[in-house]
């Protein structure tokens, strides 16, 4: 399946009305992208940090109508882990499967700058201290549309069923981004990651 493909398939689960990337040949895949799920899709994002403030909100192009605004006030350039917004894995991952992590968001303006920002890390690492990464990548938001953005590797290390999360680091700068449904595919180990490639 390649980048395109996944895209069409999450995009056809009905989660945007508006994305570009929904097609009627994607709707068989849409159907079969489920089975390499190892969380439970949700806007469920739970945020934290001293540097930021983060409310939910309506928005009827996100299937469920919501999403979680966080708005980066104070940022730590030099430690961007220290706001952020994370969600639980439940299936269990497997060194050297091909992880997918698949998100909606946008992104609002700033002291009247551009509607951009800057997810600095965007990870599946293990649940608990000292929380090493298992798949990593980063993310910039380009606008103030809701698109989906991605990042795919190879794991480099086990996960016990529920013992991994997602986190993104959101500290990097002073910004806007609103949040929506997470999706983390695991295709198994032979799968071609050059295909699913950022």
């Amino acid at each position: 399946m390649t980048k395109i493909a996944i895209l069409a398939a999450v995009a056809a689960l009905g989660l945007s009305a508006a994305a570009p990337v929904v097609t009627q040949a994607a709707e068989p895949a849409a159907q079969g992208i489920m089975k390499y799920a190892i969380n439970k899709p949700s806007t469920a994002w739970n945020v934290y940090g001293a540097g930021q403030t983060n409310a939910p909100v309506k928005d009827k192009a996100v299937t469920g109508g919501a999403g979680v605004r966080v708005q980066v006030n104070a940022p730590t350039p030099n430690t961007p882990w220290d706001s952020g917004a994370g969600q639980a894995v439940n299936g269990k991952i497997a060194k050297g499967d091909i992880i997918t992590i698949a998100f909606w968001a946008k992104a609002e303006p700033v002291d009247g700058g551009p509607a951009t920002a800057n997810i600095s890390s965007v990870r599946v690492q293990r649940a608990t201290s000292p929380w090493a990464g298992i798949v990593e990548g980063k993310v910039a938001v380009t606008d103030g549309e809701w698109r989906i953005y991605t990042v795919s590797g190879r794991a480099g290390m086990d996960a016990e069923q529920g013992g991994a999360g997602v986190s993104l680091h959101l500290g990097s700068a002073k910004q806007t981004v609103v949040l929506g449904p997470l999706f983390v595919l695991d295709f198994g180990a032979n799968y071609d990651p050059s295909m699913a490639a950022k």
